[in-house]
Order: C-alpha cells, then structure tokens, then sequence
C-alpha cells in the first residue's frame, strides 16, 4: 500500500458569481435550509466589505469553500466563519484538514481574531452527541483552541472555538469579539432577544 499523496489547495477569494453559483448548487445541498442565509443577504455583506468566500481548489475545482463574516471593532479585524464545507465527492480524503491548514497559512493571519462555532456537545445525548465530539475533536486535531465561551444563539447552543492564528486570546477577549460580530449582524432588539453569551 502506497501513502496518499498530499492534498494540495490552492486559496482564493471568490467572485459574486462564483458565490451564486456555489449557493444554488452546492450550499442549498450541504446545509439545512434553516441555517442558510438568504443569497442577497450574503451578496449585500461582501458589497460592504463584512463578508469573504474563499475557495479551495483541487486542479481548478472547488474541492471546499469557507465563508467569514469579518467586522473591525476598536482597531481590531475580528472573523467569524459563516459556512465551512468539503465537497461531497472529496470528503473523507482529509480535504477538509487541507483546506483548514491552507486558510491559516494564506489567509487568516489577516485577521486579528478568527472564530468558529460548533454544537455544543453537552446538550446532546447519544449518537448526535458521539457526533458533536468527533466534529470538536476534528478542529482541536487542525489546532482550533476551545475559547472557554458558549453562547446560545437563536435557540442553538454552540461552543466557541478560536484559531489561533496570531497566538490565543483570553476568554474575556474572545467573548467581546464574538459579541461584537452579532451586535453588529443584528438590530438591537432582535440581539437582546435571541443571543445570550456565557463563559463555560
């Protein structure tokens, strides 16, 4: 048995009409259609310059793509990934491993700050909470650090990950961030209402 060659990425910045087209055939597919934003929604945030698609490509293929909604709060660029996927036919390759390794390398040290949510696993049981923990344990194998913040957000309670592109930040730091990302997403009312952000 031969060792698998290594995956090589290529990261770019996609165009509106590389984003449309990721949407309609790809994103409709990958997420649950209650977790996707409306595409406009999506188009008006990159117009504004709070919003970045990047690909990775596989011999000219997008073989997975991330989305960041990208703020700047007192001097400091804060990224908070929107949608992360691997393409169906390349998962299970490690791609998404690959692509995760390109981004910090190419592109998230442009930022001073980079966020992920997962599902908290401690508010699952059996096979959907095995499932929790393999996706934590995915990224903390790709070298994301466990903010220590949970945070409940429209009803679904997520834990809060950091990449730590420029070292690690205190929990306090990171619980600013992330608050801030949501406080500039949403009127305020709709804030008060529905994001609730707590140290774990």
């Amino acid at each position: 048995m031969t060792a698998q060659e290594p995956i090589q990425l290529t990261i770019r910045l996609l165009t509106l009409p590389e984003i449309r087209t990721l949407y309609k055939e790809r994103m409709v597919h990958d997420f649950p259609a209650d977790e996707l934003k409306p595409l406009t929604m999506i188009e008006r945030a990159v117009k504004r310059g709070e919003y970045r698609c990047y690909g990775g490509l596989e011999g000219g293929a997008i073989a997975a793509y991330a989305f960041f909604v990208t703020i700047r709060e007192k001097g400091q660029t804060i990224w908070l990934f929107d949608y992360l996927a691997v393409d169906e036919a390349r998962r299970d390759r490690g791609v998404g491993s690959a692509f995760l390794q390109a981004l910090g390398r190419d592109v998230l040290p442009e930022a001073e700050m980079v966020l992920l949510e997962i599902d908290d696993p401690a508010f699952a049981e059996g096979s959907e909470r095995e499932h929790r923990l393999r996706r934590a344990a995915f990224y903390a194998r790709n070298g994301l650090v466990d903010t220590g913040v949970t945070a409940n957000v429209f009803h679904v309670d997520f834990s809060i990950l950091e990449v730590p592109v420029h070292g690690t930040h205190a929990q306090e730091a990171c619980r600013a961030g992330y608050e801030a990302i949501y406080r500039r997403l949403l009127p305020p009312l709709l804030f008060r209402r529905n994001i609730y952000i707590n140290h774990a």
